[in-house]
């Protein structure tokens, strides 16, 4: 059982306390040694710390559902009361239409189970095959080398709005197949769609937001797939919208929720990685030399940053059956949230864990991009956009260090995600 401290430590994480959420791991430091599969109150789910615990959840699909994986969402969360109190306001009845055809068929990708996932997984992995990607490199370096034109005789940066943004926002545009010119709308979707993720109590005006950008981007991606029925494009709206398995289509509301998947984590988890990658670059002594003297040791630079710090801190499964996890029982129905944050901190799985080492043998072992059924189908394109960056930027830029006495270091509004509000960082061009 977690110590009262820890519980409380724990309930301010959730309450999203910039204390919390800008240092959450000798929390989770404290749940692991307690209690790694512990009941929280607050949350009203189960929280799991331990790697070996995490693993096992996530790949035995016949125990536990992803059918909620950013957390359920009952009658005591903010969210549900906001979404009362907008439901008996008439003029939002149509964005509520969008909503409840949205809600009735939910379990797409993510938050799908087998069999449903590995028919729409199989559907459109070709938007994600290797020669795609390869296909996207000299894109994404021209993308690359135009954001830092931008920045790089200023000496400095905020370099979240200023590259970490603009970068993935960007090529997961140019992937859709979207013209580059709505990118602010896109991210002002992208922003509202996210919104509920680790955020049980919004306010009523983020809730309206986000119904609203709801139903802008089913009606835009609508209008677009059945233009690409007609003509396809070399692009992933294409590929949704003829994708065929066993001579079956996707139905419209499973393409429009990929296509909402694909645009969300297609940037906001990409736009985290880049700022801590940066901000690892800033304050890690010698290791900006290292990179550059050797840059073979870039590609391991990045999965350790994807280790120390996770885009995505964790998701939730639940039990679909009466069980057990670490001699804990579980009911069915209870939801788990497995902090992967935690499990990539864990010390039975990595030696001197807070410490950050580009020499890490076995950095790629995280659980950032989850595991087993559901690994992200996107990571690889992550994985390379950080790669092609980090790759410039040494080119580009040297003396890298932070902006003395602007930087705040407060974190988004979430406790599921992690991401810097602002990083400002100073430099000189090379």
């Amino acid at each position: 059982m977690a110590s009262e401290t820890t519980e409380q430590r724990l309930s301010a994480l959730i309450d999203r306390e910039q204390e919390a959420i800008g240092c959450p791991y000798p929390i989770f430091s404290a749940l692991r040694d307690e209690s790694p599969l512990h009941f929280s109150e607050k949350l009203g789910t189960w929280v799991c710390t331990r790697y070996e615990y995490i693993m096992e959840i996530l790949h035995d699909t016949d125990r536990f559902s992803s059918l909620m994986p950013t957390g359920p969402r009952d009658g005591r969360s903010g969210f549900a009361t906001a979404m009362e109190e907008l439901a008996a306001d008439p003029s939002m009845a149509e964005y509520f239409q969008t909503f409840l055809a949205n809600a009735a068929n939910a379990a797409v990708l993510l938050n799908a189970d087998p069999p449903e996932h590995r028919r729409q997984r199989k559907a459109v992995n070709r938007a994600f095959r290797p020669t795609r990607l390869r296909g996207m490199e000299p894109m994404i370096q021209d993308v690359t080398c135009s954001l830092l034109d931008e920045i790089i005789d200023q000496g400095e940066s905020e370099f979240v709005a200023e590259f970490a943004v603009g970068l993935p926002m960007t090529i997961i545009a140019v992937a859709l197949g979207v013209e580059t010119d709505n990118l602010q709308t896109f991210k002002k979707w992208s922003d509202d769609l996210v919104m509920p993720v680790g955020n049980p109590d919004p306010t009523t005006e983020k809730v309206r937001d986000y119904l609203i950008s709801l139903s802008e981007f089913n009606k835009f991606f609508g209008d677009l797939l059945q233009l690409r029925r007609e003509e396809a494009h070399q692009d992933i709206i294409s590929d949704v919208a003829n994708a065929e398995v066993n001579e079956e289509m996707l139905n419209d509301a499973e393409m429009l929720s990929m296509l909402q998947q694909f645009l969300v984590a297609g940037n906001e988890t990409t736009t985290k990685l880049l700022t801590n990658l940066m901000h690892h670059l800033a304050v890690e002594d010698g290791l900006e030399d290292r990179l550059r003297n050797d840059p073979s040791l870039i590609d391991n630079f990045i999965e350790e940053g994807l280790r120390f710090e996770a885009p995505v801190g964790g998701l939730f499964r639940m039990a679909k059956e009466d069980t057990a996890v670490g001699g804990t029982e579980l009911r069915e129905g209870d939801h788990i949230w497995l902090i992967f944050a935690a499990a990539n901190r864990d010390p039975d799985m990595f030696s001197q864990p807070d410490t950050f080492s580009v020499d890490r043998e076995n950095a790629r072992d995280h659980l950032a991009f989850g595991h087993g059924e559901h690994f992200c189908i996107g990571a690889t394109l992550a994985r390379l956009e950080a790669r092609i960056a980090v790759e410039q930027i040494l080119e580009r830029m040297e003396n890298i260090r932070l902006v003395e006495g602007k930087n705040k270091f407060e974190y988004e509004d979430t406790f599921v995600l992690r991401g810097l509000k602002e990083l400002h960082i100073a430099f000189d061009a090379r």
